[in-house]
């Protein structure tokens, strides 16, 4: 069984739950507002790691308070962080407006996220091997993530790409990485759709290689880090040799259960 070595961002999300969104110009009053850990990558190593994937993490932190309460929460998460760097300044943020209805839209201020770079390079190239999904989301410069699919095809590694958000070199990673995870949206913006491509379509499943494994019936509280969530647990899956039809089964059923919870990690709040 390979690991899951997943190279993405830290984020302390500040979520807002309204009725609605906003419209332009208007002063609309929330419901609540909570700060927890979030970003596309750590919400993916979280996922594999509890799908049962060893599971290596690199990123960035900040130097501020939040970076170190974002280390202590991995810890106790049960990732190791020997492969998070703190750098100087802030810690990755977003910012995240949910509705009732649980759909959500999120503005994104990458902070230390940007720092990542050759440092987490270098450990692929030390530490990836054949049989390791290295799984990768575009919160980092995209110089980097085109030089992390480089060297770990060069290992001879499984590359994942959650091409999200969508960035000037989105296209050509997605033209690379042997599997493609984008929901109905961004399969639009694709050049082509062949089996490498899993497509996610929110409560009614995903489909990949011709499989279709649909989703439970809930009642949505927040949809945040559903996305990251089933992408972490395919990594995981693949890593576990699982098969189609089971590696689907198994994200489409764990991003189902974070749609119950407030937060894409589900269960911390900076408060707690």
């Amino acid at each position: 069984m390979g690991k899951v070595i997943v190279l993405g961002s830290i984020n302390i999300d500040t979520v807002i739950r309204t009725p609605r969104y906003p419209r332009l110009g208007e002063t609309l009053m929330a419901n609540s507002v909570r700060t927890m850990p979030g970003g596309k990558g750590a919400n993916q190593a979280v996922a594999a790691n509890r799908a049962g994937a060893e599971t290596l993490f690199l990123s960035c932190v900040g130097s501020d308070a939040q970076g170190a309460f974002y280390r202590k929460h991995l810890e106790a998460s049960g990732l190791d962080t020997n492969f998070v760097r703190t750098t100087a300044g802030p810690t990755g943020s977003a910012t995240i407006i949910v509705e009732d209805a649980g759909n959500n839209a999120i503005l994104f201020d990458p902070g230390a996220n940007a720092a990542v770079g050759e440092p987490e390079i270098e450990t692929i190239l030390n530490l990836a091997q054949p049989g390791d999904v290295l799984s990768i989301v575009l919160e980092i410069q995209d110089q980097t993530a085109l030089r992390a699919l480089a060297v770990a095809q060069e290992r001879g590694v499984t590359t994942l790409l959650n091409p999200s958000p969508w960035t000037p070199a989105a296209q050509s990673l997605a033209d690379s990485a042997d599997i493609v995870i984008v929901n109905e949206q961004e399969s639009a913006r694709l050049n082509r759709v062949d089996e490498r491509v899993c497509i996610t379509f929110g409560a009614q499943g995903a489909l990949w290689r011709g499989v279709h494994a649909p989703a439970r019936r809930i009642e949505a509280v927040d949809s945040t880090g559903a996305g990251d969530t089933f992408a972490g647990t395919l990594a995981a899956a693949v890593a576990r040799e699982l098969s189609t039809e089971e590696a689907l089964q198994t994200a489409t059923a764990a991003a189902t259960r974070v749609c119950e919870h407030d937060g894409a990690q589900d269960w911390k709040t900076l408060d707690s």
